[in-house]
């Protein structure tokens, strides 16, 4: 009988220092045509420094709850397949400077030619969520505020001692007392944790008792987080190869901290993830500006910008952040603030690339563009990109504590209709208290609250 001992493959890892003789873990190489280049990429020059990194991923339906596999890289350039270099190529020849506008649930970009004067000169892309997205996500936020109640529920179980009862459950015990009964033992408590006056728990949650149960429930929903980040990457990566494909390399992006918009708009950026897009349009940018094709995504200061403050004439139109729609009395602009935002921002100009305070606003550029392309035809692509992009999205209604949500129209089920995300002829974008994973440990106030951005962070 054969074993791992005894494999004499074309590729394997030999592990030394195991024992009397040396371990040989097969390889098994990925299939498929489409495989063929990558393999000859790293496979193909015996002469090239080669190494091994195992790494484990944590997978509920293995064996162990962990799937273990050998990452092979290279000491040179990743791999890019033919199909990607060409639309890199193709996006260095674009001669065009655009402007980002990155909000809490939507990104606008706005792009002009920067040689000439084209028929269609003046490009907008509005990327949103869509009905059937929001419905998606509804569906996952409930499935995982489940996951934390049936996990919530097995620790209480598994550590009746470490929680209070509660009010309820007190006042049952007292009318029994009182009764002359005999006590019920409570194998759930529902009150909060023992803690001292500090409020710290009296038992760190590491050393609490877990079930089998448990265990698995909380590697599936580590697992299932993983998955969605790895898609919201993969998502954000089409996205920014669809804008690139677009409006070129040459791109202002304000310069506003992502990380600040988390304390008051959490749901709306966990829901639209506008830090990978903008990561992912960083990276598209940086490869196509390495080319000659631009100068890459570039962050412009908001102090003496404000795009959003101002109109292409130059006239400054106060907005609160209530205010969506931008209407100039002076010129007749009237459109979608954000991609009248992103408008604005395609005529910034830096003296210092690398300093963000150095960005001013060319305003004689941006009245010349106001001039050749007119208020009825800028008005009239940044209507369509808005209306391509969106589809129907159901309106936010806010409603009082403890009132019922109107009812909906009849016939409708509930679903948006997905739109293009582009305007021309570009094709749609299609704590854990023991965590021993590859990625430094988090430490969470919560053991139930997961870190699920640990995916493959390395792109060609």
């Amino acid at each position: 009988m054969r074993s791992w001992w005894d494999h004499d493959g074309p590729f394997a890892i030999v592990l030394t220092g195991t024992g009397c003789r040396d371990l040989v873990l097969p390889v098994r190489l990925p299939q498929g045509p489409a495989r063929t280049p990558v393999l000859e990429h790293y496979l193909a020059d015996p002469g090239c420094w080669h190494k091994i990194d195992l790494v484990r991923h944590r997978d509920p339906g293995a064996l162990g709850g962990w799937r273990y596999e050998a990452r092979l890289m290279i000491l040179g350039p990743g791999y890019t397949s033919q199909s990607t270099a060409a639309r890199r190529a193709a996006a260095a020849g674009l001669s065009r400077r655009g402007g980002v506008d990155v909000n809490v649930s939507n990104l606008a970009v706005v792009s002009i030619p920067t040689t000439g004067v084209a028929a269609d000169g003046l490009r907008a892309t509005y990327v949103a969520r869509s009905g059937p997205d929001a419905d998606r996500l509804a569906a996952e936020r409930l499935r995982q505020r489940r996951r934390n109640r049936a996990l919530q529920r097995s620790r209480r179980a598994a550590n009746p001692h470490q929680y209070q009862l509660s009010a309820r459950q007190q006042q049952r015990a007292d009318r029994r007392r009182a009764a002359g009964l005999p006590p019920v033992t409570v194998t759930t408590p529902t009150g909060p944790r023992i803690a001292t006056a500090a409020g710290v728990p009296v038992q760190a949650y590491r050393r609490d008792q877990l079930s089998a149960g448990y265990r698995r429930l909380r590697a599936q929903t580590a697992a299932d987080g993983a998955a969605r980040t790895r898609a919201g990457r993969t998502r954000a990566q089409t996205v920014a190869a669809t804008i690139v494909a677009t409006h070129g390399a040459d791109l202002v992006i304000e310069a506003a901290d992502l990380r600040a918009w988390a304390a008051r708009w959490g749901r709306g950026l966990h829901a639209f993830t506008p830090g990978m897009v903008v990561a992912a349009l960083r990276h598209e940018t940086s490869k196509i500006a390495a080319l000659g094709g631009g100068a890459g995504l570039v962050r412009a200061g908001t102090r003496h910008t404000a795009w959003t403050q101002h109109c292409l004439c130059g006239t400054r139109t106060p907005k609160q952040l209530h205010h969506r729609r931008h209407h100039c009395t002076t010129c007749g602009l009237a459109g979608g603030r954000d991609l009248m935002a992103a408008l604005v921002g395609a005529h910034t100009v830096l003296t210092e690339p690398s300093a963000p305070g150095s960005a001013r606003i060319d305003w004689p550029a941006a009245r010349t563009t106001l001039a050749v392309y007119g208020v009825d035809v800028i008005n009239e692509r940044l209507q369509g990109a808005v209306t391509e992009s969106t589809g129907h999205h159901r309106p936010h209604q806010r409603t009082c504590v403890g009132a019922r949500r109107p009812p909906r129209s009849p016939g409708h089920d509930g679903r948006g209709r997905r739109a293009r995300r582009t305007t021309g002829t570009v094709p749609p974008t299609t704590p854990d208290e023991t965590h021993t994973g590859t990625a430094p440990e988090r430490r969470d106030a919560h053991p139930d609250c997961f870190n699920t951005n640990n995916g493959p962070r390395n792109r060609p």
